[in-house]
């Protein structure tokens, strides 16, 4: 994958992926957050002009991710569905649909968006609570507050939530792109589905954070 950008975080290689997926090589587990399915069919009831295709986008991505990657299981560190308005019957069958062609075992982080939503079972989505625990690392949707305290051996926070974007270029070549955050003690998520933008980010020396963007399909450090 060379397209990616490698690190260590809590003594394990982490592979920051272009798709805008995480993925740990040792555990065969690839991480994605905030795919946001029916975001566009909540929007378009309100009356809000909407593009055709961003959850076929992004499962597509996804499945091209999982076969690049060769990952044993997925785990989705919250929101996966937008919101209860937003699950309706194309996207119920286009997500059952996928699950029939792509079986290997996919679980999920509880984030705010999925808390009032039923998860069909038909998706056959494992029920990870609000958290877990993978090794040296705590897997949540929420990131660890900035004033939190962080004692030798606590482990590391992988989380998504903030949507982070970096700043690109000037003027009217100025863009904002999809971003990882690492933090000394947690790694963010930048968000898997297109129709996202959040917290704009950027490198912090003196907190030891890093900002790994993603431009033009590869992961760069900024």
């Amino acid at each position: 994958m060379p397209d990616e950008a490698t690190i260590e975080v809590a003594g394990e290689t982490v592979a920051l992926l272009p798709e805008r997926a995480l993925f740990l090589p040792g555990r065969g587990t690839l991480l994605v957050a905030d795919l946001h399915l029916g975001k566009a069919e909540t929007y378009r009831s309100l009356g809000v002009p909407m593009p055709e295709g961003i959850a076929e986008e992004s499962l597509e991505r996804l499945e091209r991710v999982i076969d690049r990657s060769e990952a044993k299981r997925v785990i989705v560190l919250g929101d996966l569905v937008h919101c209860e308005e937003g699950m309706e019957d194309p996207v119920i069958e286009l997500m059952a649909r996928w699950r029939r062609r792509v079986s290997l075992p996919i679980s999920l982080i509880g984030g705010n968006h999925d808390a009032a939503v039923s998860i069909p079972r038909s998706w056959r989505i494992e029920d990870d609570g609000e958290g877990r625990g993978l090794g040296p690392f705590q897997l949540q949707h929420h990131p660890r507050p900035v004033d939190a305290d962080f004692d030798a051996g606590d482990p590391v926070v992988l989380a998504g939530h903030l949507h982070p974007v970096l700043s690109l270029g000037e003027g009217a070549r100025r863009v904002l792109a999809h971003a990882f955050v690492v933090d000394p003690t947690q790694v963010v998520l930048p968000a898997f589905t297109p129709f996202a933008r959040g917290a704009r980010v950027r490198p912090d020396a003196d907190r030891g954070r890093r900002i790994f963007a993603i431009a033009e399909g590869q992961v760069v450090e900024a």
